[in-house]
């Protein structure tokens, strides 16, 4: 009785970990509003400085199994290209599923209409591995491989943005469009195709004029799935320190704050579980700092304010 309870609690487990994997292909933040450049390539570049960020995200805390990402992004603003450059390096694990990627992106950027029009493309290589001896599984062939076993599959990423500083911002993109494949010893796994569409606007009120809000909206499609609904609100006082809410339709409640001293950026987030998993909310760490640059009076290239 002991050994079929294992089995079933097993393959109970199994079935969670492979449609978890199937249905979230990328990776899913709290603070998305902030991390736009990881969904959408045309967000390289937008900023008038070259912007390091550093993101780690621990999720249900508690399950076994349970997400865990870490991710390295670096973009800036390159004025011979006429846009931004960008890369990011992002690693996520999935109980015995473990997937490493890199990407690189162009955004090329124009003046149009009252703000900045911008296109963008992202090439990039993922690793997906399998760690078989996780399982522990016996007399089972298809969990019986070498201990580990990964492919590689390349990546491309399309999107555009527009936005009008200080105002607003809408963003359309589709990652993983080539819908990648790899064929490993255990089947074949293909990358699904994910399209986003986001916006942002910000506002103040009048009684409290040193409080900037940034409302913030996006709506993430993948064939096979239900469409996934993303709302943030932030509230920035006098440039300083931040706090806010957001709310993933079905998954979860977020609640964000931050600090900004000197070219440092500090943010935590803890999001509330609302899925029907028994386990404990989700954490998020995001460390940023900004490398000032400025344009030289009379030319068009920028110099480090670091090295003057």
């Amino acid at each position: 009785m002991v050994k079929w309870f294992k089995i079933i609690t097993f393959s109970i487990g199994f079935i969670i970990l492979v449609e978890e994997v199937k249905a979230q292909q990328e990776q899913s933040f709290t603070h998305f509003m902030l991390q736009q450049t990881l969904f959408n390539p045309a967000v390289n570049g937008n900023q008038p400085n070259i912007q390091l960020n550093g993101l780690m995200r621990q999720q249900w805390v508690g399950l076994s199994g349970a997400p865990e990402t870490f991710l390295v992004n670096i973009h800036a603003p390159i004025s011979f290209l006429k846009g931004g450059v960008g890369g990011t390096i992002i690693n996520d694990q999935i109980g015995a599923f473990k997937s490493t990627g890199l990407k690189l992106a162009y955004a090329y950027r124009k003046d149009f209409w009252q703000g900045e029009l911008s296109l963008g493309l992202s090439l990039g290589l993922i690793n997906k591995a399998i760690n078989y001896s996780y399982f522990n599984v016996q007399n089972d062939p298809l969990l019986q491989g070498p201990d580990d076993e990964s492919g590689m599959i390349f990546n491309i990423d399309l999107g555009v943005f527009y936005e009008e500083k200080g105002h607003y911002y809408i963003g359309l993109s589709s990652t993983q469009i080539n819908q990648g494949k790899m064929i490993i010893e255990g089947g074949a796994t293909s990358l699904k195709r994910n399209v986003y569409l986001h916006g942002g606007y910000f506002f103040a009120l009048r009684q409290i004029p040193h409080i900037i809000f940034h409302s913030s909206a996006m709506a993430v499609y993948t064939a096979g799935a239900p469409i996934q609904i993303n709302l943030g609100m932030i509230g920035e006082y006098n440039k300083k320190f931040w706090g806010g809410v957001t709310y993933r339709h079905q998954s979860g409640i977020g609640l964000l704050a931050g600090i900004y001293y000197k070219q440092f950026t500090a943010s935590y987030a803890y999001e509330i579980n609302t899925t029907s998993l028994r386990s404990g909310g989700s954490h998020e760490l995001m460390l940023g700092y900004r490398f000032l640059i400025e344009v030289v009076k009379g030319k068009k290239n920028y110099k480090n304010t670091r090295y003057l």
